[in-house]
């Protein structure tokens, strides 16, 4: 295995909280407040606009996508941390010469910035964000382009996530795929190749793969 691709939240990072923060920010500006969910982890993972579209209904408008930004680019890092086992997962992966890269549907700058604040950025090769190309997960694109960036065939490159978009993502892009457990996990009926219960399943499994 040559390289491992990430999703951002409910995988590398637990973000949550941060979220619903904006979230309540975004709603009491609009005077929506009524509108704010108990549960926001089942909510998150397709980005701001379906985040809001899920939340608002009919009454979503573009601008709401504005304001919500606006908020999250705040407060980005409030209560957000990685997941225990992240940074020595992606130490050692580094370590045995592991390309690796973010592949969110999170606005890519918003997404380096939080890398940054984390301590985070240096592990990886390349942020994509859901503004990074045309097509977002769960389009296999965003994968698709990350692996010639890093020169990567698909064959030889794993996706982990926790949600049907990352899985499909993978699997369009002719990746291996993994479900990470830890996180948010929302799966329709599409299966993973592999389910990872901790951060550090993936370098034995990473090791397996490549009969290592």
């Amino acid at each position: 295995m040559r390289a491992v691709l990430f999703d951002l939240d409910g995988t590398l990072i637990d973000s949550a909280d941060d979220i619903a923060l904006s979230l309540r920010l975004t709603l009491k500006e609009l005077g929506k407040l009524d509108k704010m969910p108990r549960d926001v982890k089942g909510l998150i993972g397709g980005g701001v606009r379906a985040l809001l579209e899920k939340v608002l209904g009919d009454e979503f408008e573009e601008e709401h996508v504005r304001v919500f930004r606006k908020h999250y680019l705040s407060n980005p890092v409030v209560h957000t941390r990685p997941y225990e086992g992240i940074p020595e997962t992606l130490s050692k992966l580094k370590e045995e010469g592991v390309s690796l890269v973010v592949v969110t549907n999170k606005l890519e700058e918003l997404s380096v910035e939080i890398l940054k604040r984390l301590n985070l950025i240096e592990f990886f090769d390349l942020v994509v964000g859901g503004n990074t190309f045309p097509e977002k997960k769960p389009s296999p694109l965003p994968v698709i382009k990350a692996l010639e960036f890093v020169g990567v065939e698909p064959e030889h490159a794993l996706m982990v996530g926790d949600t049907s978009a990352d899985i499909e993502a993978g699997r369009g892009a002719g990746t291996k795929t993994a479900l990470a457990r830890w996180g948010y996990v929302r799966l329709n009926s599409i299966k993973p190749d592999y389910t990872l219960d901790t951060p550090s399943d993936i370098l034995s499994l990473a090791s397996r793969v490549s009969g290592v």
